[in-house]
């Protein structure tokens, strides 16, 4: 768990997570097949707990 748990400024914990992906065409992925890589538009923001 230490690898995905942090403390902010105030010691509560943060964890290292988030959407990993997003499926935009569906269909069957065979080895070699491209993969586009793209990161939103920031600024970024912590996720809340659920």
């Amino acid at each position: 768990m230490k690898q995905v748990v942090v403390r902010d400024e105030h010691g509560r914990p943060r964890f290292r997570s988030g959407i990993m992906g997003i499926v935009v065409t569906g269909g069957v992925v065979r080895p070699g097949d491209p993969v586009d890589i793209g990161l939103p538009a920031g600024p970024h923001q912590a996720l809340d707990m659920v």
